[in-house]
């Protein structure tokens, strides 16, 4: 299956769930993980509809975006991230996905400043103390 119908398949699948529990699907962002994928692979997803990429490691998010395998899409970062890494993608992401510390916290806020951003982020919370 080629990826423009892959896609085709699952933005169909996320319409139907939306209008299974009465959500709009245009207020649903799908995120494809485009880790360990080329940058012509990302490129062509993007050219089939894909709105936004995820990366899971900084150094395959910087060479990728080197080759601009992102344009055109919205690029989050999923995966965990060290505070020495915050500076090598905080201009380059719209959203980073894995905030789990309040030091990780300062971190984003301090890059984020540099570049007069505020950087939308998920929080990672172990409410179940495991």
């Amino acid at each position: 299956m080629s990826i423009a119908e892959n896609l085709a398949q699952v933005k169909a699948r996320v319409a139907a769930a939306a209008r299974a529990c009465g959500r709009d699907e245009n207020d649903i962002l799908l995120i494809g993980a485009s880790k360990m994928n080329d940058a012509d692979t990302v490129r062509e997803a993007i050219a089939a509809g894909l709105p936004a990429c995820g990366e899971n490691r900084v150094q395959e998010l910087r060479d990728k975006n080197a080759l601009g395998a992102y344009e055109g899409a919205e690029l989050h970062f999923i995966g965990t991230l060290q505070k020495n890494k915050v500076k090598y993608i905080i201009d380059k992401v719209a959203m980073i996905h894995s905030l789990d510390s309040l030091s990780l916290a300062a971190e984003i806020e301090k890059q984020a400043a540099k570049h007069d951003l505020v950087m939308d982020v998920l929080v990672e919370i172990n409410s179940g103390m495991e």
